[in-house]
């Protein structure tokens, strides 16, 4: 009978763990809806660079991306970020940085420890600008750090420029984020990655069917 309660117990925990994990994923990927811009108010734009982390940018291995496919991508936001900066739109840095608890220790566990506390890898890869304004963010949809409604709402923006990684997840979540705040959002498709393109292109559909526009 102890065994059976053992094994009991074990079961009864490893179900807890997946209903837990399971709501904290479900927390950490749902896109915010937040507050209703005025469009009307908002002329000006903003190039947004999201998760360009050491942590997320490797090539090679089991999580890092095939090395002409990351160059022609990050070019493609260097490009952006130029443009950006020489035509005075803000250029916004956001960074990922991995709290819930249970995804934090799978992290730990199956990815490398990739984008948790304390790894080495948080900082921006290579820009050639500085960016205008960086936050941290903890979940998929940047508009989950209220700094960046405060940001955008001093500096009048009403249109987003989206570039980063990775784009079936923290993308398209900002983009949603945007989109249920009434921002009008452009999607920059050749200076986003994405480990799974066809997911990409699926979520991409759905974002044009919201309103979004790809250049």
């Amino acid at each position: 009978m102890p065994l059976f309660w053992t094994i009991a117990g074990i079961a009864i925990l490893a179900v807890l763990f997946v209903i837990e994990l399971r709501r904290e994923l479900k927390v950490t990927y749902t896109p915010t809806a937040g507050e209703p811009i005025d469009f009307s108010l908002r002329p000006n734009l903003a190039l947004l660079v999201i998760d360009m982390q050491e942590d997320f940018t490797s090539v090679g291995g089991r999580y890092g991306w095939e090395a002409a496919y990351r160059k022609a991508r990050v070019e493609a936001i260097d490009i952006m970020a130029a443009k950006a900066k020489k035509a005075e739109i803000p250029v916004i840095a956001i960074r990922h940085v991995h709290r819930a608890p249970l995804i934090r220790l799978m992290i730990r566990l199956f990815g490398e420890g990739r984008g948790i506390p304390g790894s080495k890898g948080l900082r921006l890869a290579e820009l050639p600008v500085q960016p205008d304004f960086e936050l941290v963010k903890s979940r998929s949809d940047s508009f989950t750090s209220p700094e960046l409604d405060g940001y955008l709402a001093a500096n009048r923006v009403g249109t987003l420029l989206l570039t980063g990684l990775d784009g079936s997840y923290c993308v398209q979540a900002t983009a949603h984020g945007a989109l249920n705040r009434g921002y009008r959002v452009e999607i920059v498709k050749d200076a986003v990655l994405s480990h799974d393109e066809a997911d990409w292109c699926r979520h991409l559909a759905a974002l044009k069917g919201r309103g979004a526009v790809v250049v």
